[in-house]
């Protein structure tokens, strides 16, 4: 497929065990990419009032730009960290386009954003929006255990077959445009062509929107079942990718719940890390790139770059 071109090259990736989590269960949060688990649901993670016969909730608002300043810590200057960041993802590919935003849930305030209204393709990221879209025409119950089944491994092994029967099933680009009403999201756009999920627009602000709506609206097992799936996402995906770039290698010391995306867009290779992260999956972190596709296989060190150069800005604004 055009939108999920993987060169042969990539019969390099690492591979690593997967499986499928339980439906049932609490979500299993991954711990580095050693794949250590913990199997507490997070407790920051609030429950929910909601019901299947409530409306579906309104979405979060605009996320705020003051800056934390937790107690005896000295504050985060999120211009100076974005400069930081932007810097260290230019070293590894100069010509590469950056975007980027992560949010801190406890203290509600933006740690570091650069080009946040920038607009990528999303490849595999655009999964959530789909599976958003299935959930919420169940008015967000969950729905039958095979449903349940499909979009666990859609989400944890980004299966594309699965993707492609659900977004048509779904409308196609009508369910990118239902998300975006849904969620107040202002610069995500449906594909040109309607076949191509992977050409959805999105930015990184509006997929910290998005998290912030799974975690702090949607219903308690909703929202489990939905970071339970996030976060059993195995090193190699189902076309063989290794999806373990951004987060998990650049942040390899933490918890996290992920959805990656990889591939090709017109003439441009792009690639998005996208997840909870940290104790209580406490931040939001979006990191997006892309370069021309002859850089492919560069990409993925873009955006681990970037999120290994967040890692010390999450340590500061932790209590």
């Amino acid at each position: 497929m055009k939108r999920l071109l993987v060169l042969a090259t990539t019969a390099l990736v690492c591979a690593a065990g997967g499986g499928l989590a339980s439906v049932a269960v609490a979500p299993v949060v991954h711990r580095s990419a050693t794949v250590r688990r913990l199997t507490a649901v997070p407790r920051s993670l609030p429950s929910s009032t909601a019901s299947s016969s409530t409306p579906p909730p309104a979405p979060p608002t605009a996320p705020p730009t003051t800056v934390a300043t937790p107690a005896a810590l000295p504050a985060v200057d999120p211009a100076v960290v974005a400069a930081r960041v932007q810097q260290t993802m230019l070293a590894v590919l100069p010509s590469a386009d950056v975007g980027f935003e992560v949010y801190d849930r406890q203290t509600g305030t933006v740690l570091a954003s650069n080009n946040a209204d920038q607009q990528f393709a999303a490849m595999s990221v655009v999964k959530l929006l789909i599976a958003l879209g299935v959930l919420a025409a169940n008015n967000w119950a969950l729905p039958d255990s095979g449903t349940q089944q499909q979009l666990h491994q859609m989400l944890a092994d980004s299966d594309d077959g699965i993707a492609d029967n659900l977004w048509g099933a779904d409308g196609g680009p009508a369910l990118v445009t239902r998300m975006v009403t849904l969620l107040g999201l202002t610069g995500t756009r449906p594909p040109d062509d309607p076949g191509e999920w992977g050409d959805t627009l999105i930015t990184a602000q509006d997929m910290v929107t998005v998290y912030r709506y799974i975690t702090d609206q949607l219903p308690a097992p909703t929202r489990d079942f939905l970071v339970g799936a996030l976060s059993d996402a195995p090193q190699t995906a189902a076309d063989g990718f290794d999806q373990y770039f951004g987060i998990p290698n650049g942040l390899p010391h933490t918890t996290w719940a992920i959805k990656q995306g990889w591939g090709t867009s017109g003439s441009q290779a792009v690639m998005a890390s996208t997840g909870l992260v940290g104790g209580d999956l406490r931040y939001v972190v979006v990191v997006l790139s892309s370069a021309s596709a002859n850089s492919y296989l560069r990409v993925p060190a873009v955006v681990t770059a970037g999120a290994s150069a967040l890692a010390d800005v999450l340590s500061l604004a932790s209590p």
